[in-house]
């Protein structure tokens, strides 16, 4: 499957609220003078093999915010500009926010506190102590990268993570200079656009079972329409539908929301025999 870069549609989230955040320079220079053009890729975790030819990787490249493109609960996306010579990268910087700015919606149906080993950790997350929030959000932001990566590898529709840092994920964006892939449910398809997006949808759900993910928070709204192809995106709560207690129920969910949408679109969807098929991948 072709992979394009540059634009990632991300206007219209009903989650949207005012951005406030600003951008913290993350090197120095000897002189301690901040450079904020510096291109962060030789400080931070690189994304999978092979790097794809696009990706600006090397030192000297120059780094460029340029503006906006949602914000959210519990992160805004920022449109980034790397640059090398004649070589442009227009890249998604996904920034997860502050412990003190943060509004996390109850994620206790993802997370999986048994696999929080130490105790003291455990119930500082269960309180929603400020250390229970910073570590919360380190688990979605790692989460999303490592499955991001995993799925990239197996050839599934997702942006190809660039790099993680901090409390940023840089993403390859989808669209080109000119327009912003627009989401699903926002792309005005016809019937037969409708048809053909259902089937790429069962089939990345395929794909993404047989990875041992799931979503868990698969709509309209984070599916993305690019030259008549889907990129699914926003990975955070992903589980693994064996491992995790809620792995099925949350799958079940998935499925419920896209057959309703689909149905209403007018492309009649039988959710029970959808998740037939699916445990079928599980064994």
């Amino acid at each position: 499957m072709p992979r394009t870069t540059r634009w990632l549609s991300l206007a219209g989230d009903p989650d949207d609220v005012p951005d406030q955040t600003p951008r913290t320079p993350i090197h120095r220079w000897d002189d301690d003078e901040v450079d904020p053009e510096e291109s962060t890729y030789p400080l931070a975790q690189p994304g999978p093999e092979p790097v794809p030819a696009w990706v600006l990787t090397a030192a000297a490249a120059r780094q460029h915010e340029r503006g906006i493109l949602k914000t959210g609960k519990e992160a805004d996306v920022h449109l980034v500009e790397r640059v090398l010579g004649p070589q442009s990268n227009l890249l998604a910087a996904k920034r997860y926010r502050g412990a003190d700015e943060r509004t996390f919606t109850d994620d206790s149906q993802y997370r999986n506190s048994s696999a929080i080993r130490e105790s003291r950790l455990r119930r500082a997350v269960e309180r929603g102590s400020t250390r229970g929030m910073r570590f919360r959000a380190d688990l979605w932001l790692a989460n999303e990268f490592d499955v991001l990566c995993k799925l990239w590898l197996a050839g599934a529709p997702v942006p190809y993570p660039v790099q993680r840092l901090g409390h940023e994920i840089l993403l390859e964006l989808i669209g080109d200079e000119e327009a912003t892939a627009p989401r699903l449910v926002h792309a005005g398809l016809g019937p037969a656009g409708l048809e053909r997006a259902w089937h790429e949808v069962l089939e990345a759900m395929h794909l993404f079972v047989r990875c041992g993910v799931v979503h868990a928070d698969l709509s309209p709204y984070n599916i993305l329409v690019w030259e008549e192809r889907l990129v699914f995106i926003d990975f955070p709560q992903a589980v693994d539908p064996v491992a995790h207690p809620a792995g099925m129920e949350l799958l079940q969910r998935d499925v419920d929301n896209l057959a309703t949408w689909f149905t209403r679109k007018g492309v009649p969807v039988d959710p029970g025999a959808v998740i037939a098929e699916l445990v079928t991948e599980l064994w």
